[in-house]
């Protein structure tokens, strides 16, 4: 059902006031995140919409509009506000967790979906790792202002999770090529083309980076709108030129952010204002994200049957996979030389939320594929138990630890 655009235009101005009520509810209540007020009131509104008694057009997620929109801004908001110098300490814990962490995830997850579903092996491979990437955008707002969480603690989780939705994105699309082509496995084929993924990514990253960084200075300016389409165009430009040359776009963003650098300018007004620019797109686009992961639930799932067994094997599996992960990578992810604590551990294991990227690259495969409707179902179930449920755990973590 096509709506004209004054139509389209008041839905937005009612979201815009929607958000602010949500903002309201969740200062004053503050059991959820407005983040996961904006998931439930998605939920709400997928399900009105579907009975089609009030006339609302039905939204749903576009998977391509979800990694080529939301997901360059969204990195690149993240990893804007780190300095490589600071990161640093945290860069071993991180791509062991980013990289090892995920392989074992797959493995058990997926050995798991063989066995208990009956899935043949490598779609139960390709359905393990594309659940593992981790979104801990639910729960970053509990860091905000926390004295009880270390800025290298809160480095180490939304760091590490920016590397492993690279380095999922880019192990889904090897295992996606061995499904649905006639490509026959070869370790020395496969191995070359993941590396040259993750390098290729990182070399364009930080070419970019960089060299916005010199144009800038062929400016002599810093003010905020120079900066903040610089910024912009960085990171779309980083996305779209890695995944044209086939490397990972996400990976391409993180380095394009470290390499344009966190650096504090003489003018800090014009810096004060990009940031809080930054700050409201990352926020709005958060927001809308989560609200259209709500509204997908029911229209992507209103074919799948929800049995007791395969809820209780969802969340089983969403925990033991990043469980099993950590706990036997946990010896060997040390912060500037200290083992994880007890503390840091769960707080790991439970800001492992999962989000709309798992969705999206599920939404990405051949809709002739005949497990796409089980693996959506089986993924909503994990994503929103852990968006609504880990948050809550987080922050009960975080009142122990202070």
């Amino acid at each position: 059902m096509t709506k004209s655009v004054p139509e389209l235009v008041t839905y937005a101005v009612f979201g815009w006031v929607a958000l602010n009520v949500v903002f309201y509810v969740s200062e004053r209540w503050m059991v959820f995140t407005d983040i996961i007020w904006v998931l439930m009131a998605g939920l709400g509104y997928g399900w009105l919409s579907s009975l089609g008694e009030l006339d609302l057009p039905p939204l749903v997620m576009d998977p391509k509009v979800v990694l080529f929109v939301f997901v360059p801004l969204l990195i690149f908001a993240s990893t804007k506000k780190m300095c490589l110098f600071h990161f640093r300490p945290i860069i071993v814990p991180a791509l062991l967790a980013g990289t090892l962490g995920i392989i074992i995830s797959m493995c058990v997850v997926g050995l798991s979906v063989h066995c208990f579903f009956n899935v043949p092996l490598l779609p139960s491979l390709l359905f393990g790792v594309i659940i593992s990437a981790t979104d801990p955008l639910a729960v970053s707002a509990l860091f905000k202002g926390n004295k009880n969480i270390t800025e290298n603690q809160k480095l180490l989780i939304e760091g590490e999770s920016i590397l492993n939705d690279g380095f999922v994105v880019t192990v889904a699309g090897i295992l996606a090529l061995l499904i649905f082509t006639s490509t026959s496995f070869s370790w020395l084929d496969t191995s070359a083309s993941f590396v040259s993924h993750i390098v290729g990514a990182l070399v364009t990253g930080i070419v970019l980076g960089r060299g916005a960084r010199a144009i800038l200075r062929l400016m002599h300016s810093s003010y905020y709108i120079l900066t903040t389409n610089i910024t912009l165009a960085l990171a779309y430009g980083s996305f779209v030129v890695a995944e044209t040359f086939h490397f990972s776009g996400i990976l391409a963003v993180f380095a394009a952010a470290l390499a344009y650098g966190y650096k504090p300018d003489e003018d800090r007004v014009n810096r004060d204002a990009e940031e809080k620019i930054w700050a409201y797109l990352d926020y709005a686009a958060n927001a809308l994200l989560f609200f259209l992961l709500g509204t997908s639930f029911v229209a992507l799932t209103q074919n799948s049957t929800f049995s007791v067994l395969m809820v209780i094997l969802a969340i089983g599996l969403l925990f033991l996979g990043r469980f099993t992960a950590l706990s036997i990578l946990k010896p060997f992810m040390k912060i500037e030389g200290v083992a994880l604590s007890t503390m840091e551990f769960w707080l790991m294991n439970f800001s492992g939320a999962r989000g709309a990227v798992s969705v999206a690259l599920i939404l990405l495969l051949p809709s002739s594929f005949e497990y796409q409707s089980l693996f959506l179902a089986t993924a909503f179930v994990m994503i929103l138990f852990s968006l609504v449920v880990y948050p809550l755990i987080t922050a009960k973590l975080l009142k122990q630890g202070g």
